[in-house]
């Protein structure tokens, strides 16, 4: 089922849960991965484009958790699961202002709400993802090296001990597990998946 909106309008959210709870009676997992990156260096970096990523990576997450949150009251719970990054909360690169400073905010809002609803049977957690294989992560490295996009990406994968960007498969299934039944003991909890990108100290010391 397919419900085509905007998640920085919380009309949409309201609509697109709504339709779920009618269609299938429960919203027993909730998993938000809306989210988006400009690059530009923040001496440049517009008010349109700061608050386009307020807009979609916070409102959206906000708007999605309100919508859903009122069902998962009335049923007696539920899972939800938020897709936040490694990227300001652990590392950031430059240009990434925007993006790191919203990405950090979801990690606050999950144990936020992880606590306020735990006595009330709603688990809240979220993934914290390096760099994935998607469009996003191929229009970042457009922006990065216009000339040479795939160099870019590789140079990526030498910063990952694991030599390699994860295939979008392997994020879904975590995000499954953290929505899952087998997870019923976490909430709160920000679990980082990222080939071990942010491990090393540096990439020149060491018997590597």
């Amino acid at each position: 089922m397919t419900y085509v909106g905007d998640v920085s309008n919380k009309e949409h959210m309201k609509e697109a849960t709504k339709k779920v709870k009618d269609s299938f009676e429960e919203v027993k997992v909730a998993c938000y991965n809306a989210g988006v990156c400009r690059l530009a260096p923040f001496e440049e970096m517009s008010d349109e484009m700061r608050d386009f990523h307020i807009d979609v990576n916070i409102k959206g997450l906000w708007n999605s958790c309100q919508a859903v949150i009122s069902y998962m009251l009335e049923q007696g719970g539920g899972s939800i699961v938020i897709a936040s990054s490694v990227t300001g909360d652990i590392v950031a690169d430059a240009g990434e202002a925007a993006y790191a400073m919203t990405k950090a905010a979801l990690v606050g809002l999950t144990k936020s709400l992880a606590v306020e609803y735990a006595d009330q049977h709603i688990r809240v957690n979220c993934s914290q993802l390096g760099y994935s294989r998607t469009p996003m992560v191929e229009k970042m490295a457009i922006e990065s090296n216009p000339d040479n996009p795939e160099s870019a990406i590789q140079d990526i994968a030498v910063g990952v001990p694991m030599k390699r960007l994860a295939a979008p498969l392997e994020v879904g299934e975590l995000l499954a597990f953290l929505g899952s039944d087998e997870a019923s003991y976490l909430t709160g909890s920000q679990i980082v998946i990222d080939g071990g990108s942010t491990l090393p100290e540096t990439m020149s010391i060491g018997t590597n």
